[in-house]
């Protein structure tokens, strides 16, 4: 699997937050996908995940001298109070707890200097390959309510004006049927053979010369404090 391969994600990310020689703490990196991005423009990116087996993988790919890896099981790191100019939720914002969310934003208020600001990135709405998450459970499933939750919660944080949300889409390209199977439900071979045959029916409408060419809408926010 390719992930944004336009690089979209950090297009938008510097054309709404100067991230420019900043010190930044990403929170859910995941593989590292943005993170790479991220430490090309900033003067420093400490990376956090609660997956050890994802934080690896970053490693393996990305060691850039101003990048820093740190597991972090609860989300928010524990770290000094006023050490970075941006707190990035990268895809993970909606995998907090609901009745977690605010708290979170509270702890990385804290981590914050002053001026500082929250950028959030999440799943939107659209896309096939939503659809694919959507329909067939594809990667994390079907995450509506969680996404709903985390709207409300960035709308209920006291003390911090939500900026207007900027849409945008990214993609996926997959070698083949068993590249999207692999990667995205790696449970098929424990599944009916009518429904492995409903997700290579659909995979059939998005190939092309490249492979398998799906595409996702995402929302991007930025935090600031108002007093």
């Amino acid at each position: 699997m390719i992930q944004d391969p336009d690089n979209l994600y950090i297009a938008t990310i510097r054309a709404n937050c100067d991230i420019d020689g900043k010190d930044i703490l990403e929170i859910g990196c995941g593989k590292g996908r943005i993170t790479r991005d991220l430490a090309k423009h900033a003067r420093r990116v400490v990376a956090t995940d609660p997956d050890p087996a994802a934080l690896d993988i970053a490693r393996a790919t990305n060691g850039a001298v101003n990048l820093d890896y740190v597991y972090a099981p609860t989300g928010v790191p524990d770290l000094p109070p006023a050490t970075f100019d941006v707190v990035m939720y990268t895809l993970s914002f909606h995998h907090v707890p609901e009745h977690e969310m605010l708290a979170s934003l509270q702890a990385a208020a804290k981590l914050l200097r002053n001026g500082g600001a929250i950028v959030i990135v999440e799943p939107g709405d659209g896309g096939s390959f939503t659809e694919t998450k959507e329909r067939f459970g594809a990667g994390s499933g079907d995450e509506t309510p969680a996404r709903q939750a985390a709207i409300l919660a960035m709308n209920g944080f006291d003390g911090w004006r939500v900026g207007d949300t900027v849409h945008f889409r990214t993609s996926f390209t997959f070698e083949n049927d068993e590249d999207f199977l692999n990667s995205m439900l790696p449970g098929h071979l424990q599944q009916p053979a009518d429904f492995v045959g409903g997700v290579r029916q659909f995979l059939d409408q998005y190939k092309n010369a490249d492979g398998i060419l799906l595409d996702a809408d995402r929302r991007l926010n930025v935090l600031r404090q108002t007093s």
